[in-house]
């Protein structure tokens, strides 16, 4: 999947708030168990170890995590691809990080593997269609791995209670449309009550972190629909987007869309919690050439993205 470790945390906020920059770390343990060396500018006689070298060169000052429910019900290929943090790994790394004083976010998948807009299952062991059982499943999990994290002494200053949520998550019951409308047997009103569930947990835990609630750019309209549709029915602070301008456009696309959601939510501060371009070659299947967004596929075309 890609969330890279270019991936940045930029906060945007009415007024003067805190910046932070930073990236997802989640496969940070498994490429060192398997022997990966990072080096700094000078190659093979410059290596560094990253949480030092992502603050004291790249001036990161956040860093993301992933937390699916159990990655051991994945298939081998979302295996492959990087799901295999569960409590125990979060756990350690994420003690790692705010050790070294990095903000943390927490990002739950509500998942026993990838969560995204084509895909939200719900996990194995919560093996029932009754919504009301469902949430409470979501309460209870949440509230228990929070509450875990924060007896190991982790810090967390930013929760995502699910992952690219536009259409819903813990399908089929919490399917929907960002317009509020039904999608097949799921509700918007059950997408709701897993969402408030969730939340309910992490100021239960964490009262001071702040609720990301987590969309992709795939479709701008659903992106301000969404927002528009949750409403008040939601307690959240941050709107967060991932955007990948391979799929989703150039920077005029984003300007657009944030003056609008910043029009619309003045309360909310505006986060990319997502994005990425590549340096030799395009992420995925693109919609969008080098040449449409301005930017080569270059170390210096991705500087300058």
């Amino acid at each position: 999947k890609l969330t890279l470790l270019l991936s940045l945390l930029a906060l945007a906020a009415v007024g003067n708030a805190q910046k932070y920059v930073g990236g997802d770390i989640s496969l940070l343990p498994s490429y060192e168990e398997h022997g990966v060396k990072y080096l700094g500018r000078g190659g093979n006689n410059n290596q560094v170890k990253p949480l030092d070298y992502f603050a004291d060169s790249a001036h990161w000052n956040a860093m993301r995590v992933r937390l699916f429910v159990d990655p051991s019900k994945a298939d081998d290929e979302d295996k492959n691809e990087g799901v295999r943090q569960d409590l125990d790994y979060v756990t350690k790394l994420a003690k790692r990080i705010t050790n070294k004083g990095y903000s943390l976010m927490l990002d739950f998948h509500y998942s026993d593997t990838w969560t995204d807009p084509s895909q939200h299952s719900t996990p194995s062991a919560w093996n029932s269609s009754d919504p009301a059982v469902l949430a409470d499943n979501v309460y209870a999990y949440t509230k228990k791995s929070l509450q875990h994290l924060k007896d190991n002494g982790v810090k967390i200053d930013f929760i995502q209670p699910g992952n690219e949520v536009t259409y819903g998550m813990m399908w089929p019951t919490g399917r929907c449309y960002p317009k509020g409308t039904n999608y097949g047997t799921g509700t918007f009103a059950n997408f709701v009550k897993y969402l408030n569930a969730g939340i309910k947990a992490c100021k239960e835990i964490y009262p001071d972190a702040k609720i990301v609630l987590h969309t992709e750019m795939g479709n701008t309209w659903n992106v301000y629909t969404f927002y528009n549709t949750i409403g008040t029915q939601v307690d959240y602070d941050i709107i967060g987007l991932s955007y990948y301008p391979d799929w989703h456009g150039p920077l005029t696309t984003l300007n657009s869309l944030l003056n609008t959601l910043e029009s619309q939510h003045a309360d909310k501060q505006i986060m990319i919690v997502e994005t990425g371009y590549g340096a030799k070659w395009q992420l995925g299947k693109p919609s969008y050439t080098p040449t449409q967004l301005g930017w080569p596929l270059t170390e210096a075309g991705q500087k300058q993205f």
